[in-house]
């Protein structure tokens, strides 16, 4: 949606007069400037971090040094989706023993009024 969005300027093919022409050709010629300075400003911050890192090579996508990254970030994330998982099925189990499934609902929408009456 978004890169639809930001090419729309130049692939969609004006028609009409030379001033609608004229107009779309400088909002394609604007996108295409600021495009090109948020790019120099990511690769600037990318090469202070990379400085500051000491990163001397990148990883290439097959590397062991990627591979065992990617195991490892992946392996992180399922971990935490179990804890996740597992709190909220405690969360609902308590709220089933005390018989008070249906209320969660109540009560997240008196949060905001309760921490106004409190702070």
């Amino acid at each position: 949606m978004a890169w639809e969005v930001s090419n729309a300027p130049m692939t969609s093919i004006p028609t009409g007069s030379l001033q609608e022409i004229k107009n779309a050709l400088t909002q394609a010629w604007i996108c295409v400037d600021s495009s090109y300075v948020k790019l120099q400003h990511a690769e600037g911050l990318v090469m202070h971090i990379e400085t500051q890192l000491a990163v001397d090579q990148w990883w290439e996508i097959g590397e062991p040094e990627y591979q065992c990254f990617k195991e490892v970030s992946l392996s992180k994330y399922h971990t935490t989706l179990d804890e996740l998982e597992h709190l909220m099925v405690m969360r609902l189990f308590e709220l089933s023993k005390l018989s008070l499934s249906g209320t969660g609902k109540f009560i997240y929408a008196k949060i905001p009024t309760l921490m106004t009456v409190f702070f």
